[in-house]
């Protein structure tokens, strides 16, 4: 059962300002790169078909507090902690470390609640149950790890 998974990047110069430093948008974009490559470990992927429903991942909620700039060429950590797990949806809790050195940084704290659709012919999201093959392999963390350290 799964409850978390790192993801390890270099920050890259597209990815920064004038000054060097990460545009905050990318910190979304790390945590969502994040989240797929999660379940992509887990067999599965963020778009994916199964027994005949395509299924999807749209986000209902993101935010993220920024504590420390991370720069060109920084090894950044993205730690994911499943926060909470429901029928349909999952919270998910992200750490974003600068890396390398003696110690991690905390760059950031961030939260995405992703629900579980089924595309409907006509184009249309309807909410869904997480397929079962994906839900028995994820479990919510435990509290002491969801906090940020």
């Amino acid at each position: 059962m799964a409850w978390q998974f790192i993801f390890k990047k270099r920050v890259e110069f597209c990815e920064t300002d004038m000054a060097g430093i990460a545009h905050f948008s990318n910190f979304f974009r790390y945590m969502e790169m994040t989240e797929h490559a999660f379940i992509r470990s887990l067999g599965y992927s963020v778009h994916t078909e199964i027994d005949g429903y395509r299924y999807g991942w749209p986000r209902v909620r993101a935010e993220c507090d920024y504590r420390q700039p991370v720069r060109f060429e920084d090894e950044i950590e993205v730690e994911l902690l499943v926060a909470e797990k429901k029928e349909k949806a999952i919270e998910y809790r992200f750490h974003i470390y600068k890396a390398g050195g003696e110690a991690r940084i905390l760059a950031g704290v961030g939260t995405i609640v992703s629900v579980c659709v089924a595309m409907q012919d006509d184009g249309v999201m309807k909410s869904a149950k997480i397929p079962a093959g994906l839900a028995d392999q994820i479990e919510t963390a435990p509290a002491a790890a969801l906090s940020a350290g």
